[in-house]
């Protein structure tokens, strides 16, 4: 009876899912992910807050959007800290800047103030108007190349320092050969139509790594002590009086929602869970994200986001909310199984998310159809991702690419189309000031 109430509930037959493909999704994007719990805990600790604390609020904001997610929203998307904005917060916000933890909290707040209010009122509905039907096949493919980035990087065959391209790496080393493994064991598991093929990978290569002393060996994982709720409070909401901090304010504003708003797209366009072009409840979807932002502020986190990792799940089966809720059960659970995370390196990912990565881009019959001129905005916001390591870069690149094009024709271009070209130039000029 429960199991049918839950099968009728998020939908699973009208979306062509099951109850073990769900569950086997919502364990494939939490292991995707995991690394998050290792990471966003020591990179925060370098703005000077306490370990212990960060991982506090990074389960409990990321267990509870994503849960939202999936039992409000009903969509198989997961949220947790951003990797592009704890990074910002910590060595820019705080290192750079010299506000304090508290202060950079306090921005991360009030950008999650104007996510709200954008995703309440209709300007949200605007926005996501104003992209063009191809550069939604953009953001796509853009989200696709991230995420291919994110393994080529972590398996040391790109060489980045901080979000710039500096060459190419080495081709012959352990993180490589994991790399290699990961992916031949996905691609073989998926020929083979072996259910789990993606939770398998990541198993099986952690295994491979622990054996090769790649990875993690366990000593980076963060503990949970008396100090986790020292963060509850702590933010500084009048930092929004310092003309300093609304700079700030804006760069988090805008890479938290138009990224948001890329990934919902990108990740979903060649589904079923899209229906009549669109992606029904991403009003739902979006609200948790701000409201997320706003809470994981409150007890000591940044930035709050949809991860790129959903596509992980998407792409085990994950069509309904049902992933999303087995995902974060997996991540309150972190509470007692966090030092074992270490033990599943982001290396043994690389594979699966390049897989991911390749199921993302448009068929070479789809690219056919494209007249020229798509073609080259959809190469241009490719080299933006390639060159920024950013997606809200592309959508900056697709945004006035096709204000140029409606200019160029003569066409009186959609005042949102020039707004968010706009805010994102701006955005952009502020992150390089």
């Amino acid at each position: 009876m429960v199991i049918e109430r839950v099968k009728r509930y998020f939908r699973l037959a009208e979306r062509g899912s099951s109850v073990p493909t769900e569950i086997l999704a919502g364990v494939s994007t939490f292991f995707a992910l995991s690394y998050i719990f290792v990471v966003n805990p020591a990179i925060l600790a370098e703005a000077g807050m306490d370990r212990s604390a960060v991982l506090f609020a990074t389960i409990v904001v990321s267990a509870s959007a994503t849960l939202a997610m999936g039992l409000w929203a009903r969509l198989p998307f997961v949220l947790a800290p951003g990797m592009e904005m704890n990074v910002y917060v910590a060595f820019y916000v705080v290192g750079s800047l010299g506000f304090s933890w508290q202060q950079a909290l306090g921005a991360v707040f009030w950008s999650g103030v104007i996510f709200l209010v954008l995703t309440i009122t209709n300007i949200r509905t605007g926005i996501i108007a104003a992209i063009p039907d191809r550069m939604k096949t953009g953001l796509s493919l853009s989200i696709g190349v991230f995420l291919g980035l994110i393994a080529l990087k972590f398996g040391g065959l790109l060489r980045y320092e901080d979000v710039t391209l500096i060459g190419l790496g080495s081709f012959l080393t352990p993180q490589a050969a994991a790399l290699y493994s990961s992916l031949a064991i996905v691609l073989i598991l998926d020929k083979l139509k072996v259910r789990g093929a993606v939770l398998i990978s990541i198993v099986l290569t952690s295994v491979l790594c622990h054996l090769m002393k790649i990875g993690s060996d366990g000593a980076a994982a963060t503990a949970v002590s008396s100090s986790m709720l020292s963060a509850i409070g702590e933010l500084d909401f009048t930092v929004i009086a310092d003309p300093k901090v609304l700079n700030v304010i804006l760069v988090l504003f805008l890479v938290s929602f138009y990224g948001s708003v890329a990934k919902l797209i990108g990740l979903t366009l060649n589904t079923n869970l899209v229906e009549n072009g669109t992606l029904p409840r991403m009003k739902e979807a979006l609200l948790i994200g701000g409201t997320a932002t706003v809470f994981g502020s409150a007890i000591g986190t940044s930035n709050i986001t949809t991860y790129v990792e959903s596509g992980v799940g998407i792409t085990a089966g994950g069509r309904t909310g049902l992933s999303a809720v087995v995902c974060a059960l997996l991540m309150l659970a972190c509470f007692a199984i966090s030092p074992l995370l270490a033990y599943v390196p982001v290396v043994a990912t690389t594979g699966v998310l390049l897989y991911v990565a390749l199921k993302l881009c448009p068929s070479w019959h789809e690219l056919r159809s494209y007249p020229r001129v798509d073609l080259v905005v959809l190469a241009a916001m490719q080299i933006a991702v390639v060159m920024t390591f950013a997606i809200d870069r592309a959508m900056l690149v697709g945004f006035a690419a096709y204000l140029i094009v409606d200019l160029a024709a003569r066409r009186r271009p959609n005042p949102y189309l020039v707004a968010s070209t706009l805010l994102l130039a701006g955005g952009a000029v502020l992150q390089m000031l």
